[in-house]
């Protein structure tokens, strides 16, 4: 799979920055995340769908520690997961349901977010079968 040595890169730095917090100072765990964010970003625009949903979650709004992400981008959010949507990544079909749901960063579009927790939840998602669940009885009493 196209980006998937970049992929696996990222992937154990980012083993080693979460996993063992305590054994890397603030200095080397920003450059840690600057290569992360460097490989994810390669893989993602080789095609690789891990990378794309990995990609769009860094522009998502909160960080790990809760934190405002000075990345958050809501537009770039529903790029990558589009990306990653379209090559049947559940997850990231979910997390662009929201989108489309709520409105942020692109028009507010119930009946696309409904089809996109569908296909999260047709996908195997266990949280996309339940939004999808919880959007359909909404949209019944609220039509």
């Amino acid at each position: 799979m196209k980006g998937e040595k970049f992929y696996l890169k990222a992937k154990m730095l980012h083993e080693r920055m979460y996993e063992y917090p305590n054994y890397v100072d603030e200095n080397n765990r920003k450059e840690m995340y600057n290569q992360y964010f460097d490989l994810i970003k390669k893989a993602a625009y080789l095609g690789h769908p891990e990378a794309q949903y990995d990609l769009g979650q860094q522009y998502e709004n909160m960080n790990y520690l809760n934190i405002q992400n000075p990345k958050y981008n809501p537009k770039k959010c529903i790029y990558w997961y589009t990306k990653a949507c379209m090559q049947n990544h559940a997850e990231a079909c979910n997390n662009l349901a929201s989108f489309y749901e709520t409105g942020n960063g692109c028009k507010k579009n119930l009946k696309k977010a409904l089809a996109l927790y569908k296909k999260s939840a047709d996908l195997g998602y266990s949280i996309g079968k339940k939004n999808y669940k919880i959007m359909l009885r909404q949209m019944q009493t609220n039509p």
